[in-house]
């Protein structure tokens, strides 16, 4: 799957249980003067090519203010999962790494700390 880019409507929508239909969702939050959400960018581009069942976005924190506090998260970059299927839709956040990806390319979070929290997440 590709990554798609979503407006605050549809964030709301998806985070608020407005989405009847039954989807496995990951969504990336990011901002616009962020190096590790510019630099996670391709790795997260990678990883929803894996999978043909999930639905991946992103979204630019630039137009989602007050959704840290709405959420519950911390800064960008933040990845969360959510399956949706109306009033019992779940969302999950991955927690922020106890040592950030700071390497050569800096993506803050872990390439198999992303794949275990896809994983999880989408099986139970």
């Amino acid at each position: 799957m590709s990554v798609q880019r979503i407006d605050r409507n549809s964030v709301k929508q998806i985070l608020d249980g407005y989405v009847q239909e039954q989807h496995s969702v990951v969504i990336k939050f990011y901002g616009t003067n962020c190096g590790y959400c510019h630099n996670l960018a391709p790795l997260y581009k990678k990883i929803s090519d894996d999978y043909e069942d999930v639905l991946f976005y992103a979204f630019n924190m630039d137009e989602g203010q007050g959704f840290e506090d709405k959420y519950d998260f911390n800064g960008v970059p933040t990845i969360c999962h959510v399956k949706t299927a109306g009033h019992k839709t779940q969302v999950s956040f991955l927690s922020e790494p106890d040592e950030p990806d700071g390497g050569e390319e800096g993506t803050w979070y872990h390439h198999q700390d992303l794949i275990d929290f896809i994983e999880q997440n989408r099986q139970e």
